[in-house]
């Protein structure tokens, strides 16, 4: 007896197992018998066969055997071996992050304080633990504005960026979007800590407030005023020496302020050689894309700026924890 609640995931498996079909001309059969086989050999999982587009035909069926399973437990064990938890401390807290990185004379984001109910503190030493502290706080806060982003967020949840003061009132600021938050909405969002939990997330309520960084002239101009940014994946092999493995630009349109693919972004192939744009997904769906999302604007074949400076940084970073051998 089928459960109600895999309904729904049984209509998406069918319509997407008739869209791979009709993309690549491969017989439903042969698709149905590949997610099948693959997942009686290794438990591949049905959401990562459309994602790495297995159904492909020119994929031979010995390789597709080779892929890893997208499953928890696979995860868990991959990471483990990769990066080990005892060095995940710096990837997982924001200000742990910035500090090492930064002292390591790596460009990072300007720290002005961390709101946190119980330890909350500005880098001039004064309290950072509510409303009254925060709104003392942003009467002086940067005109350009600041980021106001959960210590150990996860996939994007709990950001806001905060694009200037309220031209009413200095102790508000807007978002990108143009909605006006002041002290207590913060403190109002940073209570918000119930996807943060789920996530595993430590010290749910404590938050980074830093630099707000703006997109590339070129790339504002292209996506819009959300910081989207380049995932350059490194991985350090039993020669010790940092490499990259690829890397991918975030298509963010929406005034969001997070490029995270759980919000609905692109993620689009950059040549490693060059730094241009090709076809892009979203975590959404596993058909490629060449326009920005609501638009008919192309983005393959544009060069990221500066994209030499850019793995430079990414192998210097690597560099900086080898014992975490694989980071993006």
């Amino acid at each position: 007896m089928i459960r109600p609640f895999s309904i729904p995931w049984l209509i998406r498996v069918a319509r997407d197992i008739r869209t791979a079909s009709a993309e690549d001309g491969v017989a439903i059969g042969g698709i149905a018998r590949d997610l099948v086989a693959l997942n009686l050999h290794n438990q591949l999982g049905v959401r990562a066969y459309f994602q790495y587009r297995l159904f492909d035909p020119r994929i031979p069926y010995r390789e597709k055997k080779d892929y890893l399973p997208d499953t928890g437990r696979a995860t868990h064990r991959l990471w483990s071996l990769l990066t080990p938890v005892q060095y995940r401390l710096p990837f997982r807290n924001k200000l742990v992050f910035n500090r090492i990185f930064g002292g390591q004379g790596l460009p990072v984001a300007r720290v002005f304080g961390v709101y946190d109910p119980r330890v909350g503190f500005t880098v001039d030493g004064e309290e950072l633990r509510n409303a009254a502290d925060l709104g003392r706080w942003m009467r002086q806060a940067p005109n350009n504005g600041f980021v106001f982003k959960a210590l150990f967020g996860i996939e994007g949840y709990q950001v806001l960026v905060l694009s200037g003061p309220a031209a009413e009132d200095p102790a508000s600021f807007t978002t990108l979007s143009g909605e006006r938050i002041n002290a207590e909405r913060l403190v109002e969002f940073a209570r918000n800590t119930q996807e943060l939990e789920r996530l595993g997330a430590l010290e749910p309520e404590s938050y980074l407030i830093e630099e707000r960084i703006r997109p590339h002239p070129v790339l504002a101009e292209l996506v819009g005023p959300t910081l989207c940014c380049c995932r350059v994946v490194t991985f350090i092999g039993l020669n010790g020496v940092p490499q990259i493995l690829g890397a991918v630009y975030k298509i963010q349109p929406e005034p969001l302020g997070v490029d995270h693919l759980s919000y609905g972004a692109v993620g689009c192939w950059v040549d490693l050689e060059s730094g241009a744009l090709g076809p892009g997904r979203s975590r959404h769906h596993f058909g490629y894309t060449s326009v920005i999302p609501g638009t008919d604007k192309t983005f393959v074949g544009l060069k990221l700026p500066h994209w030499p400076q850019i793995k430079e940084v990414a192998l210097r970073a690597a560099g900086v924890l080898p014992w975490a051998r694989a980071i993006g």
